[in-house]
């Protein structure tokens, strides 16, 4: 489960919420130009913008086929060097404004090097009917023809003249290159034309609908006819046009004052409170209780809000809906805000966040949940929580169940799949789970993708799917726990929807925890600093990082660091956060002996946002763990603990646990403990009676701690699965080597959660020659198990000692 609180997701939500405006704001509806900065000739630069800032990646394709990418920056502006890609250049501007999907186009001339080329539905459209062909087809194709500079340029001037009434209405000026003059998003001049001019294409018909979205009046461009440039887009009433204009800056400059508020500090309650109205409720949360989550929370200094957008904009009923990203360290987040917004006859425009009683949310994760990189799956994170039942209008009772609706966006009606959402009894009342059909259970915020029951097909995602929330104060009805269904007679309290912005990758790109960092991660005790570095994939760039103590009961500490927007690869979480009072707040058994560690390091797509994280878990000691002094006397070579079977109800532990030191102890009195590497355990198999260790070969890890093996124990009834790898000997003197095997249940799910074992081996004695079938190998062992033990071989003695000679296969 990824974070989902904070003034980052009150940022995200809040200060995504904030913000409903489209780029920036303020000025005159007659707009402004800005003048383009000195780049060098081998670039090529401008503005990507639909009415706002494009949030995504500019793509630039030379004659020959290379191309070369960048982001867009939050104002709109990209910059390319082109070096290496031969003229002319094919231009895509490929992101998300105002919660829609582009993927919009232009083209460049040698000679446009070192000046300013836009990409907007405007230069889309020029460059397909130049091209005679949709714009994206032109851009893909392997073999195109280039443009002709005479044809563009006449492409542009007819489309300028069929837009004309929108610019004289704006004031922008009859000179303005669509193509090349320089503009800023934020609502005025040619920006303020892109906001009220929508242009949408068939690519089946090849025919371009020009709207002008104010009075709704349209015109039509078939693109394989150069010629169709005759009918004007009419503008019926200018001094509508000019408010809608005027308002939607006016939404705007909310925006721009509350990045100003938070440019250098935390503002007061007070400085920012007329920004919201009286009504204001987003994700659950009323407005005082929102004012003071975004104005104590440090993270929330520079923060900004960009891509502004406003829709359904009625400025006689004085409403209108704000679409906008935030901004952390100048990096934006790619999942949209929407808020509503209302005019106040005293006050102006006010932001009424985005009115929802229940907090909710989805998205798509790439996770690998043993750190090895390859077990790792992909799926979907939904979620809701009903923290607020007072505002529910149901008597306080709370949400209990909902479902998560998956709609065709292309006929808005039918539903693809179903996500079944609802309360265990493991969980406070209104925090809803997803149901898994096929375990009969709940599995947080996750379901995973696949055809099989439980699971949910990834191929039946696509751009502009609705996801469609329904929310029930009854309980989800699980009498049939294959088919889950809402009770008979519910009524939905509440429905959302959200638009889907991608469809999910199932390529893991995911980030890797340092060896150091891996380490610190195994030898973690209470109260210690734990720093977490990593390493990025290619393509993705930091999120966050989660450090999580859980007990056998299943209570967790939980505690994040937000890295978006960082360049930095590694963190601190300060001891007095990870400390026994931490854990003990929380709720975690304060007589423990030992806790699971959970390190999750997220990082997400840059050009998506879609997360793909990694898991590192160690068992480390709880507050009621004790240390026993190293043994003072060595234990006879052939020591062993013994054996009960019967105990820890059928587990079994050993009769008398002895401590690693004691372990040490045995080898040095045996005094033949010898050394080997990885490649003398991988690929091989040994043999104790009925039982056999296997050790698969390594293919790409090294078998060491960071990069392990893999293998099996098989006896007449089980199979187990295990990590392996080898150590050197940490003892003073010690030339020896171990080899440690482990395994719980994220290494072999047919064991119980919480439940793992890890066996540290040396070998003592050979009857043959190392490596050669039916060589006896005679092993000196250290088992520990989670029922009978702390996890940690340097604390307690809790271990069993005990030797065995294993027959190589």
């Amino acid at each position: 489960m990824k974070k989902e609180t904070g003034f980052i997701k009150s940022t995200l939500v809040v200060s995504c919420v904030f913000f409903l405006v489209a780029c920036g704001g303020g000025g005159g509806v007659g707009g402004s130009t800005t003048a383009p900065p000195v780049v060098p000739s081998s670039t090529l630069s401008g503005t990507a913008a639909a009415g706002a800032a494009i949030i995504g990646q500019v793509t630039i394709k030379g004659s020959l086929g290379l191309t070369k990418s960048a982001q867009i920056e939050t104002n709109g502006n990209y910059t390319v060097d082109v070096t290496g890609l031969t003229a002319p250049y094919r231009l895509r501007a490929v992101g998300t404004v105002g919660g829609r999907t582009y993927k919009l186009h232009s083209y460049a001339e040698a000679a446009d090097l070192g000046g300013n080329v836009n990409i907007t539905p405007f230069t889309d459209l020029i460059v397909a009917n130049a091209a005679s062909q949709i714009a994206e087809s032109y851009f893909d194709s392997n073999t195109p023809m280039a443009i002709d500079p005479v044809n563009l340029q006449a492409q542009e001037d007819a489309l300028q003249a069929r837009l004309q009434a929108v610019f004289t209405a704006l004031g922008v000026e009859t000179a303005i290159d669509l193509l090349r003059s320089t503009f800023s998003a934020d609502h005025s001049g040619l920006d303020a034309a892109l906001d009220v001019v929508r242009i949408e294409t068939d690519p089946g018909l090849n025919i371009a609908t020009i709207t002008n979205l104010i009075d709704m009046t349209t015109i039509t461009d078939l693109i394989t006819d150069a010629t169709d440039n005759s009918a004007l887009l009419v503008v019926s009433d200018p001094a509508a046009l000019t408010t809608n204009v005027t308002d939607i800056q006016a939404i705007a400059a909310k925006f721009v004052a509350l990045t100003a508020a938070f440019a250098s500090g935390l503002p007061q309650p007070s400085e920012i409170t007329d920004t919201f109205s009286t009504d204001f409720y987003d994700e659950d949360e009323p407005k005082g209780l929102f004012l003071t989550d975004i104005t104590t929370d440090p993270t929330n200094v520079g923060i900004s809000f960009d891509g502004i957008s406003v829709s359904d904009l009625d400025t006689s009923a004085g409403t209108a809906t704000v679409t906008f990203n935030v901004s952390i360290n100048g990096i934006t987040d790619l999942e949209p805000v929407t808020w509503l917004a209302a005019k106040d006859s005293t006050l102006g425009w006010q932001l009424r966040g985005n009115q929802r009683i229940v907090s909710s949310y989805f998205s798509f994760h790439c996770n690998d949940n043993n750190a090895n990189g390859v077990d790792g799956d992909c799926g979907v994170n939904t979620r809701f929580e009903d923290n607020d039942v007072n505002n529910n209008g149901t008597m306080n009772a709370p949400i209990a169940s909902g479902t998560v609706s998956i709609i065709n966006g292309s006929d808005g009606t039918t539903i693809k799949d179903v996500i079944y959402l609802g309360v265990c009894d493991c969980t406070a009342p209104g925090d809803g789970q997803v149901w898994d059909e096929a375990n009969a259970g709940y599995t947080g915020d996750y379901k995973g993708f696949g055809t099989s029951q439980g699971l949910i097909d990834s191929t039946i995602f696509t751009v502009g799917d609705i996801i469609q929330y329904a929310f029930y104060t009854q309980a989800l009805d699980v009498i049939t726990t294959a088919a889950p269904q809402i009770k008979e007679g519910a009524i939905a309290i509440a429905t959302y929807s959200d638009t889907l912005l991608f469809a999910p990758s199932l390529v893991p790109l995911y980030p890797s925890a340092t060896a150091a960092s891996q380490t610190a991660i195994t030898n973690f005790t209470l109260g210690s600093n734990l720093t977490v570095a990593w390493t990025l994939a290619s393509g993705t760039r930091n999120s966050e990082v989660l450090v999580e103590i859980q007990d056998n009961a299943g209570n967790r500490l939980e505690t994040w660091i937000e890295t978006l927007g960082t360049t930095a690869t590694s963190v601190n979480f300060a001891s007095t956060a990870l400390n026994s009072t931490a854990t003990t707040d929380a709720g975690l058994d304060a007589n423990a002996t030992s806790y699971n560690l959970l390190v999750r390091v997220y990082a997400e797509d840059i050009l998506t946002g879609q997360d793909h994280s990694r898991d590192y878990n160690a068992t480390i000691p709880g507050p009621g763990a004790t240390t026993t002094p190293p043994s003072t006397t060595n234990l006879a070579c052939n020591y062993e603990s013994g054996w009960n079977d019967a105990a820890d109800g059928g587990l079994g532990a050993p009769i008398t646990p002895k401590s690693f030191a004691d372990y040490e102890g045995t080898l040095e009195s045996c005094g033949t403990a010898m050394s080997f590497t990885a490649a003398d355990v991988a690929g091989k198999t040994f043999v104790d009676g009925v039982e056999s260790s296997v050790f698969n070969a390594l293919g790409g890890a090294t078998g060491t701690e960071s990069s392990q093996g893999t293998g099996s124990f098989v006896d007449t009834e089980d199979t187990i699965a295990f990590n392996w790898y080898v150590e050197a000997a940490t003892c003073t003197g010690c030339t020896h080597s171990y080899l440690v095997q482990y395994s719980d249940s994220t290494i072999d799910n047919s064991l119980d959660a919480g439940f793992s074992f890890r066996e540290t081996t040396s070998l003592t004695g050979l009857n043959g020659p190392l490596g050669v079938s039916n060589t006896g190998y005679t092993y000196h062992k250290y088992s520990e198990q989670s029922n009978y033990g702390d996890g940690v071989r340097a604390v307690g003695s809790d271990g069993e000692i005990w030797f065995s000679t294993d027959i190589l296969q």
